[in-house]
């Protein structure tokens, strides 16, 4: 059982060491077989010429020109040679012979030229990507051993990695590197995949289906079994190369379309960010090979690029997941590729005119790949300096420029201050002395025309032709809150900051100083501090309106309170009273209870008390008590225990079962057809209407029978309630519910979307039918008005 154990603990590390001993073959193969770079072709009369030249190869290096014939490779002759054979290229060679102009040329221990470039690009790149792969393996074991989607993210990695050593093998002609290459290559999309399900599986947001990836798997597994047949039998078919890489693009294809399908889903969930990341680095990583170096090689012969610098951007993959595993917080992706994209488009008119100018300037055969690479470069060194800037002016702009000109500090600060001033003419005094302190004008005013009656409105000194020009330009221009408009006769600005129906009120700003105009920087922070000045004012006008609206109601006793207003004065009713119940509780009934304890126990110890003094303090405990019962009856009616934990109907139970105490009536309670799950908000409106009926009923009705019914039906709440006491005239209603409590039950009522009747006449009785209507739509279930 312990060696099961042992070898089941060890299982995980078998691919990442299996890994690394094919990477250190492959390393071994780049090290002792120099990268020739040689493509050859048999003309008509049987010579071996040189096809094409691979960038940074020994050839490269050489000067080797394309049609240069080559005599012998090794020794033997160059159609015997077995990578010949087999890819048509010369590698794995110590020794070729040239016939260059006529002459034989021989090189010799070629193995020992490896230049610059082949380190860089054919052992230290791929080696260091691949060293990167096998640490970040090792580190997810470490961490996530039995996380199923951190397994499939080491398959990936570990792909990428041996796939970027494997293409470097490859391309010196070791047949097993060849192998190696094209099945790391064509499995890279499916495990990525795999990968992606697993992780999303998790968390429940599946979104395709498994068949994708593993058809893809069986695929590549079938090619990479008929490569090694063909090369087993020693013939590899030109064909094989292009329909490994038109898989290879159709799977990246695939994959991206799986993943841009996800993110469409899941665009607004926590997931979005995670899934755009991921098309950002695979679009990265990948589209440079598959753009610039595999499609141009397949459709024109030539690649833009060379292959070895496109397969350079697959590093960007461990550094997207590095990133996504450390980083507590995600840049905000949509925003950065906004602004790429943006300054993108921006670029392009500047880069074409660079492009034109180095094209006239220097002498060089320019064809559509340089061009092409030009044009690239200095896009992409446009959109880097644009978007490096951004970060930096927002670093330390505001340390480069005075207080004076620092617009977005201003702003900042007039929106804070504003928020403290209760009129308008506070609101305008502010204004101006921020555009005067910031933009430094002489002259900064503020009026209102009234539309109807057309008089101005001026809040200090200003000629009249001065405003009549303003109010001319606004509307010949038919200018809206925030358009800036120049003046004609009057040297300065005008903008409006408040509009409504019967009054527009005008900014007027005179020129600066030094009689410049105003710059870009200038006209947007004026425009901004205008929209901001007019939400102001709407806000100030709304709050007017709302207190007009409340003396009215005031002033009326037959007007009812709208249904918000009902809502809010409730919601900070209960609020004060839970608040007071709590104080109670903790501080004044906490101290009675301390003192009866005290007093119980002084009682108790002592026995040598005078008989008439000890049944004074005995009176005195028995009072303590009936306070400390007062108490908590008040703070229950103040805050009814357990409302919100034990629900509606329970709780009533128990209000009916208190009042039945306390008087000298009989409750009779129904509420069996009551069967609806109410919001606290309703809750606790319904509880205090019956706990005013009740308390009524006992102060002025002189009932002995009291009839309560709650029932529910078609989203409807119903609430009867009736009792067989004095009741009261119809004359005396009105006075009634002042005294009686029915005015705040009236508003509660009100408040809560509901209707009421009342049938009562003098010694007849009282009955009061209460409707809620459409319960279930009303404030989205639990959700609270009114936080505090």
């Amino acid at each position: 059982m312990a060696k099961s154990d042992f070898l089941q603990s060890k299982r995980y590390y078998i691919l990442p060491i299996l890994v690394l001993l094919l990477s250190i073959y492959l390393i071994s193969v780049i090290l002792r077989t120099p990268y020739v770079g040689i493509d050859v072709n048999q003309t008509r009369g049987g010579l071996w010429q040189v096809a094409d030249i691979a960038p940074h190869s020994w050839a490269d290096k050489q000067g080797i020109e394309e049609g240069t014939t080559i005599l012998s490779v090794n020794g033997i002759p160059v159609g015997d040679f077995h990578t010949v054979t087999m890819f048509r290229t010369v590698e794995k060679a110590s020794s070729i012979t040239f016939l260059i102009d006529g002459s034989v040329t021989h090189f010799t221990r070629i193995e020992d030229e490896v230049s610059l470039d082949q380190w860089l690009f054919y052992i230290i790149f791929p080696s260091l990507y691949s060293g990167i792969m096998l640490v970040l393996s090792f580190f997810i074991l470490f961490h996530n051993r039995d996380d199923e989607s951190g397994k499939r993210l080491i398959l990936f990695l570990l792909t990428t990695g041996l796939a970027y050593l494997a293409a470097s093998g490859s391309s010196r002609g070791d047949f097993l590197s060849s192998v190696i290459c094209t099945f790391t290559f064509l499995m890279a999309p499916p495990y990525l995949l795999h990968f992606i399900d697993a992780y999303f599986r998790q968390i429940d947001a599946r979104w395709f289906s498994p068949w994708f990836y593993h058809v893809m798997k069986v695929v590549a597994i079938l090619v990479v079994f008929i490569e090694a047949i063909f090369i087993f039998l020693g013939y590899y078919p030109l064909w094989l190369p292009s329909l490994i890489g038109f898989l290879f693009l159709l799977f990246i294809i695939m994959a991206l379309v799986i993943i841009f399908y996800g993110n469409q889903r899941y665009r607004k969930s926590q997931f979005a960010p995670i899934l755009q990341y991921l098309i950002a680095g695979i679009f990265v990583a990948f589209s440079p090979f598959i753009f610039l170096y595999l499609l141009p090689n397949i459709w024109f012969g030539v690649p833009i690029i060379s292959g070895e610098a496109s397969i350079l951007f697959i590093m960007v993959l461990p550094m997207v997941f590095i990133y996504l595993i450390s980083a507590q917080r995600l840049f905000d992706i949509d925003f950065v590729m906004g602004r790429l994209r943006y300054y993108a488009y921006v670029s392009i008119i500047p880069t074409s005119l660079v492009v034109l100018t180095v094209m006239l300037v220097v002498d060089h055969n320019w064809g559509v790949q340089h061009v092409f690479l030009l044009f690239l470069s200095v896009i992409l060194i446009f959109v880097v300096f644009l978007y490096i800037k951004e970060i930096f002016d927002y670093k330390i702009q505001r340390n480069l420029f005075s207080e004076k000109n620092n617009y977005h500090n201003s702003l900042q600060r007039f929106v804070h201050d504003m928020k403290q001033e209760t009129n308008p003419v506070g609101l305008f005094r502010r204004l101006k002395r921020e555009l005067i302190d910031v933009i430094g004008m002489k002259e900064v005013e503020v009026f209102s025309r009234n539309t109807i009656s057309n008089f101005f409105c001026i809040y200090q000194d200003i000629p009249l032709q001065l405003m009549h020009e303003c109010v001319d330009r606004v509307q010949k221009l038919n200018a809206d809150v925030g358009t800036l408009v120049e003046l004609e006769k009057n040297r300065g600005y005008v903008l409006v900051i408040g509009h409504t129906m019967s009054k527009i009120t005008y900014l007027y700003c005179s020129d600066k100083p030094n009689q410049t105009a105003l710059n870009l920087d200038e006209k947007a922070y004026l425009q901004t501090i205008s929209h901001n000045t007019n939400i102001a004012l709407e806000n100030l006008l709304l709050i007017e309106d709302l207190f007009q609206e409340l003396q009215h109601v005031r002033k009326d006793r037959n007007q009812r309170y709208p249904a918000w207003l009902s809502r809010l004065l409730f919601s900070l009713s209960d609020h004060q009273r839970k608040e007071i119940a709590v104080d109670l509780h903790d501080s004044v009934l906490q101290e009675q209870l301390y003192l009866y304890r005290q007093m119980d126990d002084y009682v108790s110890r002592k026995q040598d008390i005078p008989n008439e003094v000890q049944e004074k303090l005995v009176h005195f405990r028995e009072q303590l008590l009936d306070n400390i019962h007062l108490i908590r009856e008040t703070c229950n009616e103040l805050r009814p225990p357990f409302l919100e934990e034990l629900g509606l109907i329970p709780s009533l139970e128990n209000l009916v079962n208190q009042y039945q105490l306390r008087s000298n009536f009989t409750v009779q309670f129904e509420s069996n057809q009551f069967h609806m799950e109410l919001n606290s908000e309703y809750v606790l409106g319904i509880y205090r209407i019956v706990q005013e009926l009740l308390t009524n009923a006992m102060k002025h009705s002189y009932a002995d029978m009291v009839y309560l019914q709650i029932t529910s039906e078609k989203g409807n709440v119903k609430v009867h309630y009736r009792d067989n006491g004095v009741g009261m005239e119809e004359s005396n209603q009105i006075e009634s519910f002042s005294h009686m409590g029915l005015s705040g039950i009236e508003q509660r009522i009100n408040g809560l979307n509901g209707t009421f009747e009342i049938k009562t006449s003098k010694n007849q009785g009282f009955e009061m039918n209460i409707v809620f209507h459409d319960v279930t739509d009303q404030f989205g279930g639990e959700t609270q008005w009114f936080e505090f």
